[in-house]
């Protein structure tokens, strides 16, 4: 058995055990958007978001602060955050590497307005869900900043149904999840 701890001071003894740790934890994927005060998109793929609350209803994501996601987010203060299903593994790859930056919002299913009043994000048409949020609190921790947004608009797709299989990320690869009867 492999036993790793952490110090007396609160430093980790490995790292890598840490990590090793949480990538044992199923996780959804989703795409986190926002769109700069230049009206550019921006995005990254998550798995670090959360619903926090019912009432009011609301969303947590972390967002690293070296991610070009983060001073959009911090300085507009709003973000969208689209829940992906299995079948669009494909839309991971050029939102998890900056290299393929460019292809971020190339597909035709990203639109931009929820309604005329209000300011447009980038979310995803056909995925299984899409929440738009605008941050109340943010708190720094470590590498990355917890934003709080409260949820102004969602939208789930109808032809999505609850029985279909969400992007559901394991061990750093894809893993299949379904709902038993």
């Amino acid at each position: 058995m492999l036993n790793r701890s952490i110090g007396d001071v609160g430093q980790m003894q490995t790292p890598a055990a840490f990590k090793d740790a949480m990538r044992r934890i199923a996780s959804s994927v989703m795409l986190v958007t926002g769109r700069d005060v230049d009206g550019l998109p921006h995005g990254m793929a998550a798995s670090a978001v959360i619903p926090v609350s019912m009432d009011p209803p609301s969303m947590l994501v972390a967002i690293n602060r070296t991610a070009g996601l983060h001073p959009v987010v911090q300085r507009t203060r709003r973000f969208c955050v689209n829940l992906l299903g299995d079948d669009q593994q494909h839309l991971l790859a050029p939102f998890s590497q900056s290299a393929l930056r460019a292809e971020r919002f190339r597909s035709d299913d990203w639109r931009d307005a929820w309604s005329d009043d209000l300011e447009q994000l980038p979310w995803l048409a056909g995925a299984p869900a899409a929440v738009d949020c605008a941050v109340e609190s943010a708190l720094d921790y470590g590498t990355h900043t917890l934003f709080i947004g409260r949820v102004l608009n969602v939208h789930c797709e109808e032809s999505t149904q609850l029985s279909a299989s969400p992007l559901v990320w394991l061990a750093g690869r894809r893993a299949a999840l379904s709902l038993s009867s």
